[in-house]
């Protein structure tokens, strides 16, 4: 065998290019607990691309063991990338309780992005229903179909239920959507994740859909968490009413990325808010996706009173009728 691995050695030393070649070094250095040389030759054969689907879940387990995570964690969403779905659930997991041990949460970068994969672990959300004005029947929906199935699985799982899922928030502009899922967070004392627009879109072919992959890849390592994605038109526009097919990748990664949940992505409690519901592609309201959709109307005369009570909370003031400013003004949102 040390005969073979000095050829292989000097073979792949000849022709450095010859991937194939160079898969058979690593595997019977592998073979040979040479791990730290193996996954060198490894990393070469990812870097170009060169590395099979079967294998990227077994280099990622020997990446672990040697305490090489981002590599690791750059097989894993190489597999993803690829529609791998053997093993990496269990990569996952083990990848996400190193990253903890550590006090980081680590993502999956690009390979020609060089910043490094280290994110701020993100606190818990402290807002909750209480700062929320009005919405009251929204909040009990809500907290009936979100939080207390997060609270309480075991109840749920009697009936074949679990926390998880999608839930769409639609509604006019400033009525308070972003406000309620940070507020579910805040009930489900998890961190909350906003993913917006501008986060996601860029004109360079294929951006788009690596910078969603990469939103949920990041929540599903601080899981249990709360993921927010803001303007969903803008994000999974209706693919019949698109005039190309610039976009309809973006809505298949969406599509793909939500299949996960109550798998990859247990614990992860997604949220999305539009002001334009009928431009949501269909497929996206389907059970097991979004397929729970909720109205957030404008403020009645009770909720203005209770928005106008919180903002005035802690601000110096007169004496001031807030029942008459409650009345005066209808039709306002929360945001006026």
């Amino acid at each position: 065998m040390s005969d073979r691995l000095e050829g292989l050695r000097a073979a792949v030393e000849l022709s450095p290019d010859n991937h194939s070649l160079r898969l058979v070094l690593a595997e019977a250095l592998a073979a040979e607990d040479e791990g730290e040389e193996a996954l060198e030759h490894y990393e070469v054969l990812l870097d170009a691309g060169a590395l099979p689907t079967d294998e990227l879940v077994r280099v990622g387990t020997l990446a672990m063991g040697l305490g090489r995570l981002q590599i690791a964690a750059r097989c894993l969403e190489a597999a993803r990338r690829a529609g791998a779905m053997g093993g990496t659930a269990g990569l996952e997991q083990e990848l996400k309780a190193a990253l903890v041990d550590e006090g980081v949460a680590r993502r999956a970068i690009d390979p020609e992005e060089p910043p490094p994969m280290v994110a701020e672990p993100v606190e818990a959300e402290t807002v909750t229903f209480e700062q929320v004005g009005g919405l009251e029947a929204v909040k009990k929906a809500i907290h009936k179909t979100i939080v207390l199935p997060f609270q309480r699985p075991d109840l749920y799982e009697r009936y074949g239920r679990r926390a998880g899922g999608g839930v769409l928030l639609y509604g006019p502009p400033g009525c308070g959507k972003t406000l309620l899922a940070r507020a579910t967070a805040g009930e489900c004392g998890v961190p909350f994740l906003n993913v917006r627009m501008e986060d996601v879109l860029d004109p360079m072919y294929g951006v788009s859909e690596r910078r969603l992959h990469d939103a949920f890849a990041d929540a599903r390592l601080r899981a249990p968490c709360v993921l927010f994605i803001d303007e969903l038109d803008a994000i999974a526009f209706a693919r019949r009413k698109q005039p190309g097919s610039a976009g309809r990748a973006l809505v298949d990664q969406l599509l793909q990325e939500l299949d996960a949940i109550g798998s990859d992505n247990q614990g992860m409690l997604v949220l999305a808010a539009t002001n334009a519901p009928w431009d949501v592609d269909d497929a996206l309201k389907r059970p097991g996706r979004f397929d729970r959709v909720v109205f957030v109307s404008p403020p009645d005369t009770p909720s203005r009173r209770r928005i106008l009570e919180l903002a005035l909370e802690d601000r110096p003031q007169t004496a001031i009728d807030i029942d008459d400013l409650a009345r005066r003004t209808a039709l306002f949102s929360g945001a006026d």
